[in-house]
């Protein structure tokens, strides 16, 4: 016979009551062909307040077609809609902003995100500054959500596989001085319809699919191995880092493989709900606090630089996610039989290196043009400044210090490696 502990007779120090709380999307719609239900989810989000609609995007994605795969379907339902594709490839406040105020001054109802992550971002932003007042630099603060009301509706269609942004809770925002990236945190930034349809992503050139994939993979990875990560957030980030291990090589070579597509569409948009939940914190670890300095600054694309840096944050974590990157090894489908759990950590590391050369991305800083000199700086911004910013301190598995940082950034310039 079982006996029941009271829960009273728990001693205070054995026992520390813990929850988990969040907010994902209000509906995620995935698929070939999904994206002809994106007037019929429009109308039942505006119901009766009204029928203007601003599709945000950017001149590529228009000069490629893909509005027109969306715009009928809403003009269908008789609804009044406006396409505004004045923003820049990166999310920078000047582009933002004026995206915002082409939104209020038209007054519109319903926004809809289509792009990559610089346009779902900038529609996320319109829509919640057409319900809250003020310019947008009083909301890009990643420590503070200062939204107080609803934001306007909003669907967001991704047309690249890699940022999740259609499934997450964040924008990006490049700073005007620094060029640094920021970002702002608020479920005001969540869709109310994400709808992921492959076809959207079959123009993709073959570079932006591999660097999109490993920003995907990259979100999932350093979620994975965040210090708070449990097991509502590992079993989707496991699963994400599978898919783009069976499927990106195939995305990148055979651009119209649908099934491919799909699979790595999948991917992106579990990795943009992994990084939403509040203990993985965006991912707060030091890939993407890494990522989102160099990347502007130098003018490398957000998902080149992510997955850059993916493999030589893992082995700088190795010490203290061991049996993690374990795990992501299987993940990446390596057999670890037989092996200690330290070489099976660093077939992971290795794994991520073979995929990122199988798609022929760059795998060291010198080949982006990042001159070495402005390594020690950078070294010393990231220990006295900008790992705060990311709360490194809580969420990333390693201490840092000027020492391995230094080192670190030496060993991303050169390409050097479990060495």
């Amino acid at each position: 016979m079982t006996t029941s502990i009271p829960f009273s007779q728990f001693e205070p120090n054995l026992y520390e009551a813990k929850y988990w709380q969040w907010d994902n999307p209000a509906r995620v719609v995935v698929g070939t062909g999904s994206v002809e239900k994106v007037g019929r989810e429009a109308v039942r989000l505006l119901g009766s307040s009204g029928k203007k609609v601003l599709i945000v995007t950017d001149k590529g994605v228009s000069k490629v077609g893909l509005i027109d795969k969306v715009k009928p379907y809403l003009d269908k339902e008789d609804l009044n809609v406006t396409v505004y594709d004045e923003l820049t490839a990166e999310p920078s406040m000047d582009s933002m902003s004026a995206c915002v105020k082409f939104a209020r001054d038209g007054n519109y109802n319903l926004i809809v995100g289509v792009g990559g992550g610089a346009s779902m971002d900038t529609a996320k932003v319109a829509a919640g500054l057409l319900t809250n007042p003020g310019p947008l630099e009083q909301y890009a603060t990643p420590v503070e959500d200062r939204f107080k009301y609803r934001a306007a509706p909003k669907i967001l269609i991704p047309t690249t596989a890699g940022t999740g942004s259609e499934t997450s809770n964040m924008a990006v925002i490049i700073e005007k001085q620094s060029m640094y990236k920021t970002w702002i945190a608020s479920s005001a930034m969540l869709a109310d319809v994400a709808i992921v349809d492959p076809l959207m992503t079959l123009g993709l050139p073959p570079k932006q699919t591999a660097a999109t994939a490993m920003d995907a993979l990259g979100h999932n990875g350093e979620g994975y191995i965040c210090s708070e990560a449990n097991p509502i957030s590992d079993g989707q980030a496991v699963m994400a880092i599978e898919l783009i291990a069976q499927f990106g090589r195939r995305a990148y070579h055979k651009p119209e493989d649908l099934e491919a597509r799909l699979n790595v569409a999948m991917a992106a948009m579990l990795g943009g709900i992994v990084i939403a939940y509040p203990w993985i914190g965006g991912p707060a670890i030091l890939g993407h606090c890494v990522a989102e300095a160099l990347g502007p600054k130098f003018n490398i694309p957000h998902g080149s630089a992510v997955g850059l840096c993916l493999p030589y944050i893992m082995e700088y974590n190795l010490p203290n996610c061991i049996p993690k990157l374990k795990r992501f090894a299987q993940a990446m489908g390596e057999d670890v039989h037989g092996i200690s759990d330290r070489r099976a950590a660093e077939k992971a590391v290795e794994a991520v290196v073979d995929i990122s050369k199988d798609v022929e991305l760059p795998l060291t800083l010198k080949e982006w043009n990042v001159p070495q000199d402005y390594l020690p700086q950078f070294a010393e911004y990231l220990v006295k400044d900008r790992q705060f910013m990311y709360n490194l301190p809580r969420y990333n598995p390693r201490r840092l210090t000027l020492e391995n940082i230094t080192d670190f950034l030496y060993k991303l310039y050169d390409g050097r490696i479990l060495t």
